[in-house]
């Protein structure tokens, strides 16, 4: 029996298994390209929070919750943008930059397109990646949409741990404008939920993210807290299309609040 007449006898049975094969490497391929990262992104349709309080004090994770779960990050992606330009000597402490402090200090969306666009897009996001060591960022699908660059509550923690670890000018470089971030953003929105509401009368430097659109709301709230940078705190969130803003962040307050317990 030649192999042509075989073939032809069993071809419903040899194409479904090259089917399989072809689904089975297809997922695998996929999974490669999302790199190590261990946790899922939030779900489109339904709700999802993160929580991450770790002691620097105590180098230890005081609360955990859903950490490797990735979300859009929003403006959290600024924290990559600054970095990598401080981390390439774009930005020295001899040659700060009043554009990338306003950005973080303001979350000013048009200086952050700017600086994104000069610094290659998504290759500012590979490049921190690399540099951090980060697990579960990822540049957004659209090169130009800086925002949708997807990342989790643990990489966040890597990031401020990060900045903590720079020679003190550079560090400062960061760190200050999110100290003296300011409550009205450079786009109306009220950026003091999460940390500045839920935790008064603490210290602290503080990045937010907040965006809608596409898929679902997403609000979040990290930073430093306490004296001496002792805590990251750190709430990410996801709510479906159709819900407030407002409810979302007012929500995210509320989780934020609910660690106070938890810092000394």
């Amino acid at each position: 029996m030649s192999v042509q007449t075989r073939s032809l006898r069993r071809g419903p049975i040899v194409v479904l298994v090259i089917a399989v094969v072809v689904i089975a490497l297809s997922l695998g391929a996929a999974l490669a390209l999302r790199g190590s990262s261990s946790g899922t992104s939030a779900p489109a349709g339904s709700s999802a929070t993160s929580v991450l309080v770790y002691d620097r004090a105590q180098d230890r994770v005081l609360r955990g919750e859903g950490t490797g779960t990735r979300y859009r990050s929003a403006s959290l992606v600024k924290l990559l943008i600054a970095i990598d330009l401080v981390q390439r000597g774009h930005v020295t402490p001899q040659r700060p930059s009043p554009r990338m402090t306003r950005m973080l200090s303001y979350s000013d969306d048009a200086i952050a397109s700017s600086l994104w666009e000069s610094g290659g897009g998504p290759e500012i996001v590979r490049r921190t990646v690399s540099t951090l060591g980060l697990t579960a960022t990822e540049p957004p699908s659209d090169p130009g949409r800086w925002g949708d660059t997807l990342l989790s509550a643990e990489d966040v923690l890597t990031v401020y741990r990060a900045v903590l670890a720079m020679p003190s000018g550079e560090r400062r470089l960061i760190l200050d404008p999110l100290r003296d971030a300011h409550r009205v953003a450079a786009d109306g929105v009220d950026q003091y939920f999460g940390i500045p509401d839920a935790l008064p009368g603490r210290a602290w430097a503080i990045k937010q993210g907040w965006a809608a659109g596409r898929g679902g709301v997403d609000a979040h709230t990290s930073g430093l807290v306490g004296a001496g940078d002792r805590y990251v705190v750190v709430v990410l969130s996801h709510r479906p299309s159709g819900t407030a803003m407002e409810t979302a962040m007012r929500e995210v307050t509320q989780t934020t609040a609910a660690v106070e317990g938890l810092l000394g």
